[in-house]
């Protein structure tokens, strides 16, 4: 009786992970909305190198739609730590245009201090597109360093018919503004900072050494670049 629950055990502890691994694909599965970083290189890194009045580009992305016809969100931020950019702001991906049936109504209430009250694109005739792509492009300047978060609520996504296509929850892009050079955080540049990035040089997203700390250059990958945007700070101390 033993060996047979021993055996009933290790079964279990075998087939659990194969479970685990085939509920991930099917969560994974149906539509999204994520806002991404414009590099396709870097879609996950939520840090990135700049001074103040630098410019970071933020895209609306869906995945994975059918029918799509119109869209609608709401869109957040620390007006303290990031301001639109003065101009060219907000622009219209090419994702619900595709089809060249039918031009687009986009639409940009007057933004206030930290909020989009509604950004939003209608096909112009009963059409519609299906597929991934890119619905907006937001654009902002720094104005401070540390960490905020932009968030995209009140998300809709329509098929011709006016009806939704599916239940979109709220959605968080969570920054880090570095300040130049300082890997580790501590608001001085030193070799602690590069350290670290020769610890993840030659890693990228997924490989067990990657820092994207140390990816201050936003490229997707820990390289030369890097340890010199490093050098190039060493010994700097901020407030």
């Amino acid at each position: 009786m033993d060996k047979k629950i021993c055996a009933v055990a290790l079964a279990i502890f075998m087939v659990l992970p194969l479970l685990a691994a085939a509920t991930q694909r099917v969560q994974a599965q149906g539509t999204t909305v994520n806002l991404i970083d414009q590099s396709a290189a870097v879609q996950a890194h939520t840090y990135f190198y700049a001074k103040v009045g630098t410019t970071i580009n933020l895209t609306l992305y869906v995945q994975d739609v059918s029918s799509l016809w119109s869209w609608k969100v709401n869109v957040t931020w620390d007006n303290s730590m990031l301001q639109l950019a003065p101009t060219n702001n907000v622009t219209e991906g090419p994702f619900l245009s595709s089809n060249g049936a039918s031009a687009t109504l986009f639409v940009e209430t007057p933004p206030t201090p930290g909020n989009i009250h509604e950004l939003s694109s209608t096909l112009l005739e009963n059409s519609s597109v299906t597929g991934s792509g890119a619905l907006a492009t937001i654009s902002f300047t720094v104005e401070n360093f540390g960490n905020t978060t932009i968030n995209i609520t009140d998300t809709r996504l329509l098929n011709p018919s006016g009806t939704d296509i599916t239940s979109i929850g709220p959605i968080s892009k969570a920054l880090t503004i570095q300040y130049p050079g300082d890997v580790d955080g501590n608001n001085v540049v030193n070799m602690a900072d590069v350290i670290d990035a020769l610890k993840a040089f030659g890693s990228t997203p997924g490989m067990s050494r990657w820092n994207p700390a140390c990816d201050i250059t936003n490229k997707g990958q820990i390289d030369m670049g890097n340890i010199i945007a490093i050098l190039l700070h060493f010994g700097q101390h901020y407030p």
